[in-house]
């Protein structure tokens, strides 16, 4: 039997790799704000945003398989 074919194992490890994801998915959408709000580039600006909008979505998908 291997270590991930218990299904109690399999989904503790789900619920522990959902919040190291919304973990890293927020440490994203902050550092993307600070360096938008340093940036006078708007290109720049644009691009992290557009990152922070990803790693948002992401965020919430796996807080919402976090349950």
């Amino acid at each position: 039997m291997t270590p991930m074919s218990d299904p109690a194992q399999r989904e503790g490890f789900r619920r522990i790799a959902a919040k190291v994801g919304v973990g890293v998915s927020a440490f994203t959408v902050f550092t993307a704000g600070w360096i938008a709000m340093r940036s006078d580039d708007w290109r720049t600006i644009v691009a992290v945003s557009g990152l922070a909008l990803v790693a948002g979505i992401i965020a919430a998908g796996l807080s919402r398989q976090n349950r």
